[in-house]
């Protein structure tokens, strides 16, 4: 189970733009990598908290995630996280905030042999509509 963050629309980026510009950088969003790469750059001497804000911006700036499961993709490729410009990603924070994360623990869990695969995750088909599911609560 995986979250693909798909790029943000470009008029997401302005408030973006217009702020790095207003501390004298220009922002380079060509792609997720090109992004990433242009914020490391975006020091200013003697204000820690500015590339702080820049950040949060490009945060804010991002759209929601879809997530997916990874046998229904035809290629790794596929599994690129867009804001992290990772090239695969999965949740692995607490399991009490994300159904999601509860999934990913599961499979985990039953991958390195520490519990049995649940039922309920034993088919593929059932991944692909736990993956729906929590698209649609999303949208909610």
């Amino acid at each position: 189970l995986l979250p693909a963050p798909p790029g943000p629309p470009p008029s997401n980026l302005e408030s973006l733009r217009k702020v790095a510009a207003a501390l004298g950088f220009q922002l380079q969003c060509e792609s997720n990598k090109a992004l990433a790469e242009s914020l490391d750059t975006m020091e200013v001497p003697g204000n820690p908290m500015a590339n702080k804000l820049l950040r949060i911006l490009a945060t804010r700036a991002m759209s929601q995630a879809v997530y997916f499961a990874s046998g229904d993709v035809a290629s790794s490729a596929d599994f690129e996280h867009y804001g992290l410009a990772a090239p695969i990603y999965t949740h692995f924070t607490s399991p009490i905030r994300r159904y999601a994360d509860v999934v990913v623990h599961r499979l985990l869990a039953a991958c390195l042999g520490i519990a049995p695969l649940p039922e309920d995750l034993s088919a593929a088909s059932s991944v692909t509509d736990i993956a729906q599911g929590i698209n649609h609560r999303h949208r909610m």
